[in-house]
């Protein structure tokens, strides 16, 4: 099943955008194929700025974000899978959302999807 966080995140960027608002992701850092500079990662998590004014080369899929954006005028690549984005915001009014990293989550409820799939029933 493909995760909707894909859709959530873009969503919610586009939203901000629309409404004037400076877009940031939160990557939680500690988890696999994330690659961003280690110095400025703080609690294994790192805020970076979305803003088209912000990055190069955006992209945004299913399964990863990727984009360059320069750290003290120094330019960086930024890449991560999807399940890494713990949250999307406006810088200046903290409107957005949180997620749990989805590994983290897939790993305290392995049977989620099932469990909730078996209450599921037609009624005629």
């Amino acid at each position: 099943m493909i995760s909707f966080r894909s859709y959530l995140v873009d969503a919610l960027i586009k939203w901000l955008l629309d409404n004037d608002c400076i877009p940031h992701i939160v990557l939680q850092c500690d988890l696999p194929d994330v690659e961003v500079p280690q110095e400025f990662v703080r609690d294994n998590r790192l805020v970076l700025n979305v803003a088209p004014s912000a990055v190069h080369n955006y992209s945004l899929t299913k399964s990863s974000i990727t984009f360059d954006t320069r750290f003290s005028g120094v330019a960086h690549h930024i890449s991560a899978p999807i399940g890494a984005i713990v949250g999307v915001y406006a810088r200046g009014n903290s409107v957005g959302m949180m997620f749990e990293p989805e590994e983290a989550s897939a790993i305290e409820r392995p049977n989620a999807h099932k469990q909730a799939r078996a209450k599921f029933q037609f009624v005629e």
